[in-house]
């Protein structure tokens, strides 16, 4: 299975940025946008874990207590080289910082805690198809809300994209 940890955004999120990118879907269709049912806020990409163990350990890190988390979404940005991963970011509670932490102590599929590696909390907006790059749009608003819900999340690849199931649940 695919991990991943992530926040739910709540319906208003998503309503406001699916306001946001609506006229951007229809200049660029060279970009593969992501469904609304998938927008949510990745905290860590775990990779191919046995779901029931990862589970135990989110369990065991009572991240319950850290929850919700407050945001302010007012910034874009592009991963890769070429850019390939639209995302959308902002400013956070400071138990985001505590949250992410503790999920780095949970080991990825190479037996890896995190903490190394450059951490951007996001929102992936779309990618780029194939040989093309994804520009930067600017936001020009502010999202704001709070997540109440942290997820561990697979994907499946597949030909029409990643499918997302959620496993587990805190609030």
């Amino acid at each position: 299975m695919r991990l991943f940890a992530a926040l739910e955004l709540p319906g208003s999120a998503i309503q406001a940025i699916h306001k946001w990118r609506e006229p951007l879907i229809k200049k660029h269709p060279f970009l593969r946008w992501t469904r609304e049912d998938q927008l949510h806020l990745t905290l860590r990409f775990l990779g191919d874990r046995e779901a029931h163990e990862v589970i135990r350990e989110m369990k065991d890190l009572s991240l319950e207590e850290l929850l919700p988390i407050e945001y302010t979404f007012n910034r874009t940005g592009t991963f890769g080289n070429p850019p390939s991963v639209l995302w959308l970011s902002g400013k956070f509670s400071s138990s985001l910082l505590s949250i992410t932490q503790l999920l780095d102590s949970i080991p990825d599929e190479d037996n890896r805690t995190g903490g190394s590696r450059l951490f951007i909390p996001h929102v992936t907006i779309a990618r780029a198809r194939r040989g093309k790059q994804c520009p930067v749009f600017d936001l020009n608003r502010q999202i704001t809300g709070s997540c109440n819900f942290l997820s561990l999340i697979n994907s499946r690849l597949s030909a029409d994209g990643p499918a997302y199931s959620t496993l587990f649940t805190i609030s």
